[in-house]
């Protein structure tokens, strides 16, 4: 359940939940810390279990006092809010509020520089000076990673989050994956999904279900999602980047986010330009 990977590095593999927790401090080794952590997570996760089916509705986000949820799912829901978006249920952001909540549970324990990757869905917390680089992949499940994003302490970014076809979750567009930098790793998570709905386009070559036909527990019961896609025209591909752009923009504008990086097979594009670079430049 809990793996100790070295002095720094600790994995969580509980019930829908793999985490990996990295942490350190410019004084003191935080092995101890990270393995409580990773109980933290569980501990979270079984609080929001009490509450799924709230979690799950999308008439939760309008919920009059959020003050009466529980902090996991107050947090998805204030989120989800944050777009401005009416398609989304709270459990848009449930990955990166996991790991949001973990990460600033290790910036208690004066952790200065924590990476808390939950499936993709990456909470990170640069104190102190620190530094990191992150890898970005051209397609959920690539086996390695193409591009590069430098953060620092300064840049007040604390999350990345990658949707997408083929991602743990439902998705209405056709991107392989778009990446998300937000001020937190719920707010990049709820947007990423956001970004991805709209990197669509009308085409023969798409394929879509009801997402309750391909599992009756959805929490998006009655929306179509894209299950495969096949011999896409060019023109298709560039519209549905130029829709996802659109959406990213907008976001930003209102800050929202900070940037994004969207994939659609050979086609890449990001906002701010120079977000991030390829590893071969």
């Amino acid at each position: 359940m809990i793996t100790v990977l070295s002095d720094e590095r600790v994995f969580l593999n509980y019930g829908p939940m793999q985490m990996v927790l990295a942490a350190s401090s410019k004084r003191n080794k935080l092995t101890e810390e990270l393995q409580d952590a990773a109980g933290y997570a569980i501990t979270v996760l079984e609080e929001l279990a009490k509450v799924l089916n709230l979690a799950k509705d999308i008439k939760t986000v309008n919920y009059p006092d959020l003050s009466e949820l529980p902090l996991p799912l107050r947090l998805m829901v204030e989120a989800v809010r944050a777009t401005e978006d009416k398609t989304l249920t709270p459990m848009a952001a449930v990955a990166g509020t996991f790991s949001d909540l973990v990460a600033d549970w290790l910036v208690e324990k004066k952790a200065t520089k924590v990476i808390i990757n939950n499936g993709g869905d990456i909470a990170v917390r640069l104190l102190d000076g620190e530094v990191t680089k992150v890898g970005l992949t051209p397609s959920i499940g690539a086996p390695s990673f193409t591009h590069v994003v430098s953060l620092s302490s300064g840049d007040s970014i604390g999350g990345i989050a990658t949707s997408g076809l083929g991602g743990r979750s439902f998705t209405k567009g056709i991107a392989n994956s778009v990446t998300v930098l937000a001020k937190t790793a719920r707010i990049a998570d709820s947007c990423a999904t956001l970004i991805a709905n709209h990197c669509d386009a009308d085409d023969p070559g798409i394929v879509k279900m009801p997402a309750e036909m391909l599992d009756p527990n959805t929490d998006i019961p009655g929306h179509m999602v894209t299950v495969k896609v096949e011999n896409l025209k060019a023109e298709t591909k560039r519209q549905a980047l130029a829709n996802a752009l659109v959406k990213a923009e907008e976001l930003r504008s209102r800050g929202v986010i900070q940037g994004a990086a969207i994939f659609v097979d050979d086609l890449v594009a990001m906002i701010p330009e120079g977000l991030c670079y390829p590893i071969n430049s």
